[in-house]
């Protein structure tokens, strides 16, 4: 059932994925180091904006949606999350063109603002409509429109860039095209659900204090994260800033890997634990905990033995120095991330303890600060790599330890050190290669870590490997023999006819 799932969302990795590494590729060669780097802080300063307002409500559309059914009450949940949509929303709209009429129209923050607050509003709407989709398990749907959303703004973001002089707002004015083409398919079908709702203060309250030390959380990182780029770039200059960034972007498709294993694992992981309770919720903690570590480690792995041919590929020529030496680092920060958010953290949200989870945030943040103060004036980019990564396994440790204190989420370590010892196998196989920075040395390694892990996965028969191949491989000769069994007798046929 959860590969099922996995493959349902498939397509939207593969797309974000695709469009994440073109979207370094083209913008790192369409704008300059430095407006690459003022480009990278306003995206960081927005989605930091995004998920202090925002993110608490789209958390709560997935959270309180198997409770509102059960209780047949979802349209009292969908009129109230409606209503958060329109004030939030229109709340955001109004502050930021005060703000405008305060500094200016004409300088570049303005067009920044304009553009990003715009997008941002829109896909809050479109965030609380894939929330809804990812509880009621419409991946289907969540997939579909997500990834349209990801392609519209790609494209009308390029489209932007080289047609018109919005320079770094360029990026926001095509979030704010997709936002607006999704929000416009998922707007009639909210409405529609919510009508005959009624909207209720009190229910709006419960979803907050669910929803807000959640956000509270996700936006100490995030605030965490634009603080550190804002030090670089004062310690470092623009241009490490833009290293930092490139290399940043091109450790996204980790986080991918974990999104596409989180949609479609965490819904089962909530109902497990809504209607039938802890051990159930444990089962199936164990089960994610296994199939996030069989598909990130190598992930992360390779991520960080291509960074010299990978970056030499993406990246114009005053990013790909300081990005190479950044992105194995990065690498491991997202492996510890991502088990922080799409594991550790699911402790404190089916527990509802979401503001222990922010408290415990700090900790890390403050290395990572603290770090790249200390380590961006000599080693620019790597520096603050470094720090990331430190500051990430930190909260990785704490999590773990306060996590467990709420609920104990079972790691499945056989299957970890099978994944690491897979991974390291890979490890190997691609540094056995000869070094070639080209394509043809990144399609070779790529080939050579995915056959070596594979061959180490069916070895060690990681997720029951051995008997789920041979299943499949009995199926596939099957077909295969009633495919050219069917042909020999239609041309045995067609003979006889002649």
């Amino acid at each position: 059932m959860s590969a099922r799932r996995i493959l349902t969302v498939a397509p939207l990795q593969i797309a974000q994925a695709l469009i994440g590494f073109g979207a370094i590729a083209v913008f790192t060669r369409l704008m300059s180091p430095e407006e690459f780097g003022r480009y990278a802080l306003a995206l960081s300063a927005s989605m930091a904006a995004h998920t202090m307002l925002f993110t608490w409500a789209e958390a709560a559309a997935f959270r309180f949606f198997s409770a509102a059914k059960s209780e047949r009450r979802l349209r009292d949940h969908y009129a109230t999350l409606l209503a958060l949509v329109f004030g939030l929303g229109a709340s955001a709209l109004v502050v930021t063109a005060a703000l405008l009429w305060l500094i200016g129209f004409q300088s570049e923050i303005a067009a920044l603002s304009a553009f990003a607050a715009a997008a941002a509003v829109f896909r809050f709407l479109t965030r609380i409509t894939r929330e809804s989709d990812r509880a009621a398990l419409e991946l289907g749907r969540f997939a579909t429109l997500e990834t349209a959303y990801v392609v519209v703004g790609f494209a009308a973001g390029v489209a932007f860039l080289t047609t018109t002089d919005f320079g770094a707002a360029a990026p926001f004015a095509g979030l704010m095209v997709a936002g607006l083409v999704v929000a416009l398919i998922d707007a009639p079908r909210l409405i529609k659900r919510a009508r005959g709702g009624i909207v209720s203060p009190q229910r709006a309250f419960t979803y907050a204090s669910y929803g807000a030390p959640l956000a509270l959380a996700l936006g100490v990182d995030l605030i965490v994260q634009t603080i550190a780029r804002f030090i670089l770039a004062h310690q470092a200059g623009a241009a490490e800033l833009g290293a930092y960034a490139a290399a940043f972007g091109l450790a996204r498709p980790l986080d991918l890997v974990f999104m596409a294993a989180g949609a479609a694992l965490s819904p089962l992981l909530l109902t497990a634990y809504e209607s039938q309770g802890r051990d159930a919720a444990r089962e199936a903690a164990r089960k994610a905990f296994a199939l996030l570590a069989v598909l990130a480690l190598p992930a992360a792995t390779g991520l960080a033995l291509v960074a010299e041919p990978l970056t030499a590929l993406m990246l114009g020529d005053g990013l790909r120095t300081g990005a190479n030496a950044a992105l194995p680092w990065l690498a491991l920060a997202g492996l510890a991330s991502g088990f922080n958010l799409y594991f550790f953290s699911e402790a404190f949200q089916l527990t509802r303890r979401t503001g222990l989870r922010a408290l415990i945030m700090l900790a890390p943040g403050a290395v990572q600060l603290v770090l790249t103060t200390m380590l961006a004036p000599s080693y620019g980019a790597m520096g603050a790599a470094i720090a990331a990564c430190t500051a990430a396994i930190t909260g990785t440790v704490l999590l773990a330890i306060a996590g467990r204190k709420l609920i104990v989420l079972p790691i499945a370590w056989p299957t970890l050190l099978g994944a690491s010892a897979a991974s390291a196998l890979m490890a190997c196989a691609i540094l056995a290669l000869p070094q070639n920075a080209g394509v043809a040395g990144l399609i070779a390694s790529v080939a050579t870590g995915a056959a070596a892990y594979a061959i180490a996965a069916l070895g060690i028969n990681l997720l029951g490997a051995r008997p789920h191949t041979s299943a499949v491989l009995k199926r596939l000769s099957i077909r295969v023999r009633a495919f050219f069994h069917t042909s020999f007798t239609d041309r045995a046929h067609v003979r006889r006819s002649w």
